[in-house]
């Protein structure tokens, strides 16, 4: 008798209904240990390589569950089931592009295929394709006109492509289906600041912290609403709170411009610094602490932040007429004659560097110290805040 050496049909269905059992059991390991002794024998079982990467999708194995899903479609070209779990996973993968090309495929088999728009307009919207996201959404919303994750995803692309108030009705219709829909609350915060009316963005906001009191990123818009209307030591709690859930540059900057808003100077400082942290470059940090320094009259550290914002934008004029001042201020008249220089080569009508040139010509001459000439002092351009 010689020892079979590949697994007979009957007995290869049999494992393979075994190994749907185990998933639908949630026996996922179990389940493809199953599917895996199908294809050592049977490699182009096109079912056991697709349910491998279902079972893999559930695992968060996305990457394994694409492979899979890549030989099972070399089995079974015309299954849009198959075409569907292989864009969801390249989706789930940040591979967008290829997951559009997936959905498309789906509805080239077949155009009412569950989901399939409503995939397809995601995909395209993560791909800055809003016009086409906004189209298939829609069809997926006249396919399902109760589909609430629909309706978020619509809003959110009619948001990016500033129709602001479109998108409001949808962040509505979402709360209609399902009040407890968080995101929905953040999204219509968005658009409503957006249209510039924070006093109904900040209650939006409310309502979304109210689901969720972790949510840094809705905390940092609470924060910018409170901001924008002037309520900065309100704004500043809010800061907080969303650097203490996710520590980044935005919220630490945010802090700082309240902070030098009120004339807190010193926590302006520890702020900015605190945002250069985590990004280094950041023209508008660097500035506002040049600002803050002045103000408590340490010029020498605030020229070295000016110095610092001039690198990472050289045809600037604001931290050029600001280096100036201080470099008035240390008694470097011919720098901050040079450094006004600079701007008006840049922009030969730049009134307010023409006025400090002025000023500092007037220093650099012997008559600097009259008195008719001791209280003069260049002009400041306004801070970023």
């Amino acid at each position: 008798m010689t020892q079979t050496t590949e697994t007979e049909p009957f007995e290869a269905e049999a494992v393979f209904q075994r190994g749907l059992t185990l998933s639908e059991q949630g026996e996922y390991e179990a389940a493809i240990a199953h599917f895996d002794h199908i294809l050592q024998f049977q490699p182009e079982h096109g079912n056991a390589w697709n349910e491998k990467g279902n079972a893999l999708i559930t695992l968060n194995r996305h990457a394994e569950a694409l492979t899979s899903f890549e030989h099972a479609i070399q089995f079974s070209a015309a299954s849009p089931s198959t075409h569907y779990s292989l864009g969801w996973a390249a989706s789930v993968l940040g591979q967008h592009e290829r997951a559009i090309a997936s959905f498309e495929q789906v509805l080239a088999l077949q155009a009412d295929f569950p989901n399939a728009h409503y995939s397809l307009g995601l995909a395209l919207y993560m791909t800055g394709q809003y016009k086409a996201a906004i189209a298939h959404l829609h069809t997926a919303l006249e396919q399902q006109p109760t589909f609430a994750d629909a309706w978020y995803s619509q809003g959110l692309a009619l948001y990016a492509t500033g129709r602001y108030e479109s998108a409001i009705k949808h962040f509505n219709q979402v709360l209609e289906l399902q009040p407890d829909y968080q995101v929905a609350f953040s999204g219509r915060g968005a658009a409503l600041m957006g249209l510039g009316d924070y006093e109904a963005a900040i209650v939006s906001y409310d309502k979304a912290l109210g689901l969720n009191p972790d949510d840094a990123e809705s905390w940092y818009q609470w924060a910018m609403c409170l901001k924008r209307s002037g309520r900065y030591k309100d704004a500043i709690l809010g800061y907080d709170k969303a650097f203490m859930l996710q520590p980044n540059h935005a919220a630490a900057f945010g802090r700082g411009c309240c902070w030098l808003k009120l004339g807190h100077y010193d926590d302006a400082i520890a702020s900015y610094e605190r945002a250069l942290e985590y990004q280094p470059n950041h023209y508008e940090s660097w500035f506002n602490r040049g600002v803050a320094l002045k103000q408590l009259e340490r010029f020498a550290e605030a020229a070295d932040s000016y110095d610092h914002a001039i690198a990472l934008r050289p045809n600037d004029p604001k931290a050029r007429n600001n280096l100036g001042s201080i470099l008035l201020s240390l008694e470097r008249v011919d720098e901050a004659i040079a450094c006004y220089d600079k701007v008006l080569a840049l922009n030969p009508d730049d009134e307010l560097a023409q006025k400090n040139r002025t000023v500092a010509l007037r220093r650099s001459q012997p008559v600097r110290d009259n008195k008719a000439y001791a209280n003069l002092g260049a002009l400041n351009q306004k801070s970023d805040s």
